[in-house]
């Protein structure tokens, strides 16, 4: 391998490494209210899937960048558009293009750029931001880490050249090295070695076109020409000796965000094969798993409407338009771009800021409290976090924070669900197979108990704490 794990997969985590999991599923003997610390999970698959568990859940997330935490925020904005503003399709195509693309569509970026007027009035303004967006807390954020998150958001405002898609080339460039020509081949030889047979539902086209130009999601026939602004970090670099403040993409060219939504699926269908072809594509899962949240999130229900003819049906029965159709249908469009801009004309114009709207999720006992960075060390010596929380989950890259010291924080019989390291695309089997020995070897030294017996195959790996207080 031409290049190192952490060139692979990035200094920066802008998605996960395991499906959305429903962290509340592993505390269903616990009664009452939960408390979740969740480290390194690097996006809000789990709370927005546990969300919808219904349960009355106080999530506090620690991350290693800032920008990671505007994702978050950017992300739960999506989730809690109103329908009154945006359609359930729509929403989940949005969700997507911003979580797994590297240039955009033109409605995402007005989007994105909206939604970083209004989260600069949030962290600058306590009162706007708990009158908007009630289940976010950013008190325990320092004031120059709020500082920062208004830097980050004013670039994202920004109409500066930034050439995501050279910055995406030249990190692929970095990482293959002599192989770059024979691209194809390589993603082949990376997807037939560890994602083949462990995301059966991810194809490989979709893998190879987002591995050369970082587009997972195309949902919709658009034109992807713009940067994702979102995906920007900065990262401290050395150069002709001194270190150097970098910004420019810095996260997973070789695992994919598919992983967070569309390898696993509870619809039985998205695993139909048909001439030893999976009938669904990663993408075609990911937009129905996230369009079932989105659905939940705010109406409480399940969300029960068939998903999208497959690829191969031809769409099946579906009535088929005729000429006379269209041609009507785009009359009736006409007519109403006409009225539209008659209606425009007529009224004032008025100046105002251009915020999102967000609205409440169904489940309203939910809290996602953002932790100041690099604090996990200190947090046992919060008097008023010990011995309260139910539930631990620690990111792959986090972890080492799984101690003795740790467990402090721990209820006694509280979980810990550790990410596996399945698809972990440049992970080299060696290293693989020393990870899970490595994670039982600090759990047992933590008082910690394997539930069953863990597997490579495994998306997670599960803990029960049990508290040995000296007498």
């Amino acid at each position: 391998m031409s290049g190192t794990l952490v060139e692979g997969i990035g200094q920066c985590a802008w998605w996960g490494l395991s499906p959305a999991k429903d962290l509340a599923k592993d505390c269903l003997e616990k009664q009452g209210p939960l408390r979740v610390l969740c480290v390194g999970a690097a996006d809000v698959r789990h709370i927005l899937k546990t969300m919808c568990s219904g349960r009355k859940v106080e999530f506090y997330v620690m991350e290693t960048n800032l920008e990671q935490y505007a994702r978050i925020m950017l992300l739960l904005s999506v989730a809690l558009q109103p329908a009154s503003c945006m359609g359930l399709q729509e929403k989940t195509e949005l969700y997507l293009d911003l979580l797994g693309n590297s240039m955009l569509r033109g409605p995402s970026v007005k989007f994105l750029k909206r939604a970083a007027d209004t989260f600069i009035k949030m962290v600058t303004d306590e009162g706007y931001q708990r009158e908007v967006l009630p289940m976010l807390d950013l008190t325990a954020m320092k004031f120059k880490e709020r500082d920062f998150l208004e830097g980050i958001f004013k670039f994202w405002m920004g109409d500066f050249p930034y050439e995501m898609d050279k910055l995406w080339d030249d990190r692929v460039r970095r990482f293959m090295g002599v192989r770059y020509d024979a691209g194809r081949n390589a993603f082949d030889y990376d997807y037939s070695m560890k994602l083949k047979e462990r995301a059966v539902l991810i194809e490989f086209n979709e893998y190879a076109l987002w591995r050369r130009m970082g587009v997972a999601y195309e949902v919709r026939d658009g034109v992807y020409d713009t940067p994702n602004r979102s995906l920007c970090s900065g990262v401290i670099v050395m150069r002709n000796g001194a270190k150097t403040l970098c910004r420019g993409y810095w996260g997973d060219i070789t695992c994919s965000p598919y992983i967070t939504h569309g390898v696993k699926c509870d619809l039985s269908s998205m695993y139909e094969v048909r001439n030893r072809i999976q009938v669904r594509t990663g993408s075609e899962v990911a937009e129905y798993n996230v369009m079932c949240i989105v659905h939940t999130l705010l109406t409480g229900t399940e969300y029960t409407e068939p998903p999208k003819p497959d690829r191969f049906s031809f769409n099946g029965d579906t009535k088929k338009a005729t000429l006379d159709e269209v041609i009507e249908e785009e009359e009736e469009e006409e007519e109403e771009e006409v009225e539209k801009v008659e209606v425009k004309e007529t009224r004032p114009n008025k100046k105002k800021k251009d915020y999102i709207q967000l609205t409440q999720p169904h489940n309203k006992d939910v809290t996602v409290k953002l932790l100041p960075l690099g604090t996990m060390d200190a947090l046992p010596n919060k008097t008023h976090l010990q011995k309260t929380f139910d539930l631990m989950y620690l990111g792959a890259s986090q972890v080492g924070h799984l101690t003795p010291n740790m467990t402090t924080l721990l209820k006694e019989d509280a979980r810990i669900v550790v990410e596996n390291v399945k698809y972990v695309v440049p992970l080299m089997s060696v290293n693989e197979e020393q990870y899970i020995p490595k994670v039982l070897k600090l759990a047992e030294e933590a008082k910690c108990a394997v539930d069953g017996k863990p597997k490579i195959m495994d998306d997670f790996i599960t803990f029960t704490y049990h508290r040995v207080d000296p007498s």
